[in-house]
């Protein structure tokens, strides 16, 4: 086992190894709906061994959001009122070194299945599934590729598709170091359809679309030395203002211009190191060609 992964077992179950230390989280939908989308992202938390202030302002000044504080370590985020992530305050950061990253949670309909799937194909579970208040039944699992994610069976169902909002979540991407392993360890889990589309860079971008909605992406890592991870978008209306603002405010632009997938994308760590990226929406329309 890596050290990555035996870092984040170690904080993840000091977080959780008590139900009465759970986190009050706000349900994906206020009202519920019966909305089922698996397959489907449907929410995002930062799990950070140290909060502070230059982490939240960080998001604040790039894309105006808000904060609250949930208790036991819980800080819902918010843009324009309404709740779209979260950040845990991950414990024993003590005793290891610190550690940040977005978790993406995948929506699913059965859990004991998605579990056992992950299970018997490669994957490994590194949270059994446990009730959440408010959020439903939740599991934390690396894939067949080592990528850390979340699963979610919602308890108010999955959120309604809709169009895309400016500085919130837009995307969600595989860094894979084996396209064919992870296109079909995804596509068997939740019966996707896969397309291939050409892009600017020399890697070809492999998107994951169920019930005609596209739902993720999968790219070869294209550079040495990067673990197999999932990559959060946020939809900017400009990526070069965002830049410019990023290291003064205590991260670091890893990628810009070019970006991964196009030629108006950046990727971009946090103060706390945690990596996510910027899309400029709506997309160029030459910025993707589709390969029969």
């Amino acid at each position: 086992m890596n050290k990555f992964i035996k870092l984040f077992s170690v904080l993840l179950l000091s977080l959780y190894s008590c139900t009465s230390n759970l986190p009050v989280v706000p349900p994906l939908n206020s009202i519920p709906t019966s909305e089922v989308l698996p397959g489907k992202f449907e929410w995002r938390d930062l799990m950070c061994s140290n909060i502070t202030e230059d982490v939240k302002k960080f998001y604040t000044e790039l894309f105006g959001w808000t904060y609250k504080d949930a208790g036991n370590g819980y800080t819902i985020i918010l843009h324009n009122n309404v709740p779209i992530a979260g950040i845990y305050k991950l414990k024993e950061s003590n005793k290891v070194q610190n550690y940040s990253q977005w978790i993406n949670y995948l929506s699913v309909d059965d859990m004991d299945k998605a579990v056992n799937y992950f299970e018997s194909n490669g994957g490994s579970i590194y949270r059994q599934p446990f009730e959440l208040p408010k959020r439903g039944a939740v599991s934390f699992v690396f894939d067949s590729q080592h990528a850390v994610m979340a699963l979610l069976k919602s308890s108010s169902g999955d959120k309604k598709d809709g169009e895309p909002v400016y500085d919130e979540w837009l995307w969600t991407e595989l860094w894979s170091n084996d396209v064919d392993n992870s296109i079909k360890f995804y596509t068997d889990l939740f019966g996707y359809n896969y397309r291939k589309f050409q892009i600017r860079s020399e890697n070809n971008y492999h998107v994951l679309e169920k019930d005609g909605k596209l739902r993720a992406g999968i790219i070869k890592i294209p550079y040495e030395n990067v673990k197999p991870n999932w990559l959060a978008y946020i939809a900017v209306k400009d990526v070069a203002e965002i830049v410019k603002k990023v290291d003064g405010l205590g991260g670091k632009v890893y990628l810009s211009t070019k970006g991964v997938a196009g030629n108006n994308a950046a990727v971009i760590a946090d103060p706390s190191g945690a990596v996510f990226a910027v899309q400029k929406w709506p997309l160029e329309e030459d910025e993707f060609k589709e390969v029969k």
